[in-house]
């Protein structure tokens, strides 16, 4: 570049190069191989051409261009036509790195790790370091930004860092090649004096976190019973407050125990082992609270030398790390996750799950982000709607804050809080500061019976949810889905106009409510048909909705036409109940399909290929009255547990009722609503409810063998 100054060019796939800077003349990887999992080149095709002002390296996928006077580099499109992006200054070095790239008008950006309250960047600017919990700070950041003309960036480095993508406008400054850069400009520094980033070419936003995550690890696989309530607290350290567990065991009765009476949805429980808490009768303890379907964890301020003891001897399944230990954030941080994570799985062949704050690019592979210790609020609600679908644009699938924050909150806010999050992956409620503790029927009726509603509804949908889990683990792309995830093309995704609404996988979209009173304004419906999933009634897409009543039972919900959500029986925590019949809710338009995930839900034998893929098939008139037909391929793959068997329900929407309906060609009867609830085989017309839905219950049918469903009107 200049003096001992040198750069490298690496290209380790058609889509993903590397660009290197050594100002000294050494290249260095401070980073080494804590962030990047896999450094292999994958027989990228590229060939290089001088083509005077600039060389040019093509591959399959792109072009990228070195410009010679002075060095400068840009991508662009296989064609070299349609610029991707564009350096508008050379790279410059020294106490701190500083990359300045041309940025369009119309550009948007989205990473930057979890950022408090913001997912979308364009004219904004984002911190690469821990800042803090509250709005505009950063708890998780992430050196990885991506944009909507198809590229991303991660830079390999533990260095905090800054982006502004709110740089000034470029009036007509030229180099030698006469080449004019006109726009805008962001400038993105950290504070080393080196420069080492992975681009990729895209070029849509869920191909650019597959290739992020192919470069820093896919985000973990949770076992299913991580999908469920959590309940943390320092419980043995009574003489902070009346009526606390004295000890550990305490915890089964004064804590676990209340969740069986109240009929409460459940899942792990975290006591306390730090700030002398400590912990006695463990291995009694865990047992106890496996009785009552409760996976139990340790929260520690000082480390895991007892993890092979707590694990592997009493059965402890999951860690959570106190700021106290991982404060420092950066590669402390990531260390700590990762120790706690292999502790886990070292010591047994279950799933490691682990919690903490500070983390950075690569904490997805171990553990669940949360934003740290929050004061509950109206807007506490409100900007952590884009903090986690904006953590999730850095592939933090499993980012989440506590249930009503741990200090303030308020009977309304918490149970307000807890709706929404029943729609992502992983949450849980942490007491111990406020005046209340966090436990969902602490505030009696009628927030106690709101809050199992919504609690049974997230246990219904966990194989809805634990399929966009696998989504994530294999592709980055997270289940709480910023609005321009799904809709990348509509133009009113993409800045913050959508930002306190997010999708649900790919079929549920979310409008949290956020102030006390009971309307929710703002809601925007992408292009086709939606629906309330409360009451059926139908919105157009490509409009706004406000003054949407939602009492405080009611969280805004709606249905994209197509969908197919699958749902299990009700139960309280995962097992406790056979999962062997299937409910399917069914929205159907056209084609479209659903390729269910199931495991054993448990261990890690699904990474030696334990598991299987059911594919759900619904093909109907698009917004006309005609057939529907329901096709259930037959399992592909197998996994310890797997049902042989299976008996389908099919709720399904329609505004008539069918003329008859069929399984595998033979005619069910019409029966009554009592008896299909009762188990019989048959099918009913609710004209009620939801503005119409057809019920079907099934026999047992073969798992191995293909189904089909079909109403016929």
């Amino acid at each position: 570049v200049s003096g001992y100054a040198k750069v490298k060019l690496m290209f380790y796939r058609d889509d993903i190069f590397r660009i290197w800077l050594a100002p000294d003349g050494e290249y260095t990887n401070p980073a080494a191989n804590s962030i990047v999992v896999d450094y292999a080149v994958k027989n990228p095709r590229v060939s290089m051409a001088d083509n005077g002002s600039y060389y040019k390296f093509t591959t399959p996928q792109c072009v990228v261009r070195v410009y010679k006077n002075p060095i400068r580099f840009a991508m662009y499109d296989k064609n070299n036509r349609a610029v991707i992006y564009e350096e508008a200054e050379p790279l410059a070095f020294g106490l701190k790195t500083t990359q300045t790239m041309r940025r369009s008008g119309d550009e948007d950006f989205y990473g930057c790790g979890m950022q408090q309250g913001n997912f979308s960047y364009a004219g904004k600017e984002a911190d690469i370091e821990v800042t803090g919990w509250d709005e505009d700070q950063s708890s998780n950041p992430a050196p990885f930004y991506m944009s909507t003309k198809g590229y991303g960036v991660f830079r390999n480095t533990f260095a905090p860092g800054h982006y502004a993508f709110n740089g000034t406008e470029m009036l007509g400054k030229s180099y030698d090649d006469g080449f004019k850069l006109m726009g805008f400009t962001s400038q993105l520094t950290h504070n080393e004096n080196r420069f080492d980033a992975f681009y990729f070419y895209g070029p849509s936003l869920k191909d650019l976190l597959n290739d992020y995550t192919d470069i820093t690890g896919k985000p973990f696989m949770p076992a299913m019973w991580m999908l469920t309530m959590g309940d943390a607290d320092c419980y043995n350290k009574g003489e902070q407050r009346t009526g606390w567990p004295q000890s550990t065991p305490d915890v089964i009765s004064q804590v676990a125990d209340k969740y069986v009476e109240y009929d409460m949805p459940r899942g792990w429980i975290l006591p306390n082992d730090g700030y002398g808490c400590g912990y006695v009768k463990l291995d009694s303890v865990v047992t106890e609270l496996g009785k009552r379907g409760f996976h139990t964890g340790l929260w520690t301020e000082n480390g895991v030398d007892k993890i092979a003891y707590e694990v592997g001897k009493c059965g402890t399944r999951l860690c959570k790390l106190d700021v106290a230990w991982v404060g420092e954030g950066y590669e402390f941080a990531l260390n700590g996750c990762k120790s706690a994570f292999e502790g886990i799985e070292n010591n047994t062949n279950e799933r490691g799950f682990v919690w903490a704050v500070c983390g950075w690019a690569g904490t997805q592979r171990y553990s669940t982000v949360w934003s740290g210790d929050q004061v509950s609020n109206w807007d506490y609600i409100r900007y952590h709607i884009p903090t986690i679908t904006g953590a999730g644009l850095s592939a933090m699938n499993a980012a989440t804050s506590d249930v009503d924050g741990i200090f303030g909150g308020s009977p309304k806010t918490y149970t307000r809080d807890l709706q929404w999050k029943v729609f992502t992956p992983i949450f849980m409620t942490m007491s111990g500061w406020a005046d209340a503790d966090r436990q969902p029927w602490v505030y009696g009726h009628p927030y106690t019976d709101i809050n199992r509603k919504f609690l049974k509804l997230k246990m219904r949908l966990n194989p809805y949810a634990y399929t966009y889990c696998h989504e994530a683990h294999t592709t980055g792309v997270p289940m709480a889905r910023a609005m321009v995830l799904e809709f990348p093309d509509d133009v009113v995704t993409r800045d913050t106009t959508t930002q306190y609404q997010f999708m649900s996988g790919e079929w549920m979209m979310v409008a949290p409510v956020y102030t006390r009173k009971n309307v929710r304004d703002s809601i925007y419906f992408p292009a086709g048909e939606w629906y309330d999933y409360w009451t059926g009634k139908k919105y157009e897409g490509g409009k706004w909705l406000d003054k949407y009543e939602a009492k405080l039972d009611i969280c805004p919900v709606f249905i994209r036409q197509g969908a197919i959500i699958p749902m299990y029986p009700d139960m309280n925590y995962v097992g406790e109940k056979p999962a062997d019949v299937l409910t399917l809710d069914l929205y159907p338009y056209g084609n479209t399909s659903f390729n269910l995930y199931e495991d054993d839900g448990l261990t890690r034998d699904y990474k030696k290929g334990e598991f299987a893929r059911t594919l759900i098939s619904v093909s109907s008139p698009k917004g006309e009255k005609g057939t529907i037909t329901v096709d259930i391929a037959k399992a592909k793959g197998d996994y310890k547990g797997r049902y042989q068997e299976r008996t389908y329900l099919l709720d399904v929407r329609s505004e008539s009722s069918p003329s008859n309906v069929t399984v595998a060609g033979k005619p069910l009867s019409a029966i009554s609503p009592e008896a299909l609830n009762a188990g019989q085989e048959g099918w009913y017309f609710d004209a009620s409810d939801r503005m119409g839905r057809v019920k079907v219950r099934t026999n047992r049918l073969s798992t191995n063998q293909d189904q089909k469903i079909v109403i016929g009107f």
